[in-house]
């Protein structure tokens, strides 16, 4: 690649795909601050296995491997030049072989099918790199970092396990697909969101931490592939969204309010990210302002809703620096109604 804007075109060509490709974007319950409720132990599922021991070695191996990729893929997508992108570009064009070096084979069938689509990827960011053309680079990268997507959801194991579609509460994890048609609407596609009962979650959450070199950890509150179909939820997140839309409870307490608030923001949050957008800042924000009528749509009178949203917005100072930008203000970059003289 000779030029800087072969190089911009090259490396926009992957964004949707790769930028954020296999960062399985997680929600911290720290950037909520709110408290934990407890409840009664979910019942678990059947169907499926959770990964093994070797299992959960091997998607280590996995997450540190697109860790380091996508630290060289954003690396050229920086570069000043191309001779400054050109150490970063070495990464990319060993992409297959340092798969295999580094990862090596999976120990069970379920993962080899995961890994075949990586190293699909691999072979088409590979001819990207070494693409002669802007128009072969942006093809080859945007077809990796499809692919690459399409790895990122099937795995882990825990996570791609069949789960009963149930509407009401439930101590089993289960697919709510009335909280499944809000986040579609908010998708613009059709998205699967999972509520996990407190044992699969305590098991969903080994599995990512280790995929996503605890990227996802205990602290989180919800979670979605960048590009993706499914939302998972936790326990707390789905027992609050239960009370209002099953339960038609509209707490008055401060602290009920606040968790309940919280919530209806995760639910409208992960859908950003199943939109493509990687920007925690800009999701967040998004779902700030969305989430009055998500509110409505869960079964809350529209006075009830615009008060969660306020008792949010009172807080947004509160959350952690990657959740914050100045950018969430009535007519800056985020705002989705800059028409409108109010925000959010």
């Amino acid at each position: 690649m000779g030029t800087r804007g072969l190089l911009v075109r090259f490396f926009g060509g992957m964004a949707v795909g790769v930028a954020a490709v296999a960062v399985v974007v997680g929600c911290a319950a720290s950037s909520r601050a709110h408290p934990r409720v407890g409840g009664v132990l979910g019942a678990g599922q059947e169907r499926g296995r959770w990964a093994t021991a070797a299992e959960l070695a091997w998607l280590r191996k996995l997450g540190r491997w697109e860790t380091s990729l996508m630290r060289s893929l954003n690396r050229v997508g920086q570069a000043a030049s191309a001779a400054a992108a050109a150490p970063y570009l070495e990464p990319v064009r060993a992409c297959s072989a340092d798969l295999v070096a580094q990862v090596g084979p999976p120990p069970t069938e379920r993962l080899a099918r995961a890994l075949d689509v990586v190293q699909r990827a691999c072979g088409h960011l590979e001819r990207a790199a070494d693409a002669s053309e802007a128009a072969t680079a942006a093809s080859e990268g945007r077809v990796g970092g499809k692919l690459l997507l399409r790895a990122d959801q099937m795995v882990p194991p825990g996570e791609v396990r069949a789960l009963p579609v149930v509407a009401g509460v439930s101590m089993q994890s289960h697919v709510d697909p009335k909280f499944s048609r809000i986040a579609s609407g908010l998708a613009e596609k059709h998205v699967d969101v999972n509520c996990w009962s407190r044992v699969d979650w305590t098991r969903l959450l080994r599995e990512e931490k280790a995929y996503t070199l605890h990227h996802i950890d205990d602290n989180t509150l919800g979670f979605a592939g960048v590009g993706g179909a499914r939302d998972n939820l936790s326990p707390e997140v789905c027992d609050s969204l239960d009370e209002l839309q099953y339960q038609h409870r509209m707490p008055g307490a401060m602290d009920a309010k606040l968790l309940l608030a919280t919530a209806v923001v995760t639910l409208s949050h992960e859908p950003q990210h199943n939109k493509g957008i990687a920007v925690e800042a800009q999701a967040e924000c998004y779902a700030i302002q969305l989430m009055r009528e998500t509110a409505v749509k869960l079964g809350a009178a529209p006075a009830y809703a615009a008060e969660l949203q306020r008792v949010y917005w009172q807080r947004y100072d509160e959350e952690l620096p990657s959740y914050r930008s100045p950018e969430c203000a009535n007519g800056r970059a985020y705002d989705l109604d800059p028409a409108s003289s109010t925000f959010p």
